[in-house]
């Protein structure tokens, strides 16, 4: 049990002083609460084994725009109605604020196993991981990088132009062992190659390094992530599709993807682009252009236009393409907990 003010950095760190962790590590993990993650419905890099946010609250205590507190108590399971904990659980802010949060931890793991292949394409590298989750297997870090983000991230691993997939194991030793060797075989089926665990490593010590936005923008470079996500059998096309539409954009440097979040039924894609643009006017018109290509893409291949960073401002012109008349749902909700329209305003729809 915890506040939502408490850094998740911190959090993870007074658990792991216990024998404990949470298994959630989103890249913001030094510099976002606990609050944060729930009320933006967040996941982490180990998602495909611990699961995101949402399966992780176990309970909670929020404060409504009149001032009423609801204390909803941690338990297991409930079929006592729709969970109102979801209806705050990604809400941003527009319906409650978190005061307290009881949320599922773990011990920490016994053992680990990292290991890195080369695959030939990225239809062979969809095609191992979904194998790898539709029998059960569920190694906490699934990454998968186009051959673009393979050169910019590990060089000298995939200096022959192949898209890279990290696989990382956790828990009990013998399943760690059982799991690596299962994965191995089935990435290894589909024309993978072992490139040893060195990469895993390399990644592990540098993945919340990022450089910041003022730093690109001083360079003339226009730059952002779009994280959405589709069933398996759309995952390559979409996948395809924006990498096409994105080359075709004045000034692009690179449009690339990665997997990072697996799950039974699909997967998600966390595309990066860098556009160069000197000029503000022009480089916000771009930026929307991107934006609009990757969102139009999706909806397209029948995928989310949000996986994990939320609504916030940015998305709210397509809330309406993927939720159709749920949006008057969603606007009846915000007036029956705020009527004032005074809870975050401007933030997932906006307030009428």
């Amino acid at each position: 049990t915890v506040q939502p003010g408490m850094r998740g950095s911190d959090f993870e760190n007074e658990l792991n002083d216990r024998g404990f962790t949470m298994g959630h590590f989103p890249q913001s993990i030094e510099v976002s609460t606990v609050g944060g993650w729930c009320a933006t419905r967040a996941a982490g890099q180990f998602s495909t084994l611990y699961g995101n946010i949402e399966q992780m609250i176990l309970g909670c205590e929020a404060v409504l725009a009149d001032g009423r507190i609801v204390r909803l108590p941690p338990v297991p399971r409930s079929a006592t109605g729709p969970d109102l904990r979801q209806l705050l659980v990604g809400s941003e802010g527009a319906l409650g604020i978190f005061t307290e949060l009881t949320l599922r931890i773990h011990p920490l793991p016994e053992a680990q196993r990292g290991q890195c292949f080369t695959v030939p394409s990225i239809e062979a590298g969809v095609e191992a991981l979904r194998l790898a989750l539709r029998v059960g297997w569920t190694p906490a870090v699934t990454r998968l990088y186009d051959a673009v983000e393979a050169g910019r991230n590990f060089s000298g691993v995939a200096d022959e132009g192949r898209p890279v997939l990290l696989l990382l194991s956790e828990g009990p030793a013998s399943k760690v062992e059982a799991e690596a060797e299962a994965l191995r075989s089935i990435v290894e089926a589909q024309g993978g190659e072992d490139k040893g665990t060195d990469p895993v490593s390399s990644w592990l010590e540098h993945r919340n390094e990022v450089p910041g936005f003022d730093e690109l923008l001083d360079q003339g470079l226009v730059v952002d992530t779009i994280e959405v996500a589709c069933a398996w059998e759309q995952l390559a096309g979409l996948w395809e599709a924006v990498a096409q539409r994105g080359s075709e954009v004045e000034g692009m440097i690179a449009m690339s993807g990665h997997v990072s979040h697996c799950y039974t039924q699909g997967a998600n894609i966390y595309f990066t682009f860098v556009v160069a643009q000197s000029d503000l006017v022009r480089g916000i018109e771009i930026y929307d252009q991107v934006w609009d290509l990757t969102i139009s893409a999706t909806k397209e291949f029948g995928g989310t236009i949000a996986h994990h960073h939320g609504i916030g401002r940015v998305r709210k012109k397509w809330l309406r393409s993927e939720l159709g008349s749920g949006v008057e749902l969603l606007q009846a909700l915000k007036k029956a907990f705020d009527p004032a329209g005074i809870m975050n305003p401007g933030v997932l729809l906006d307030f009428e």
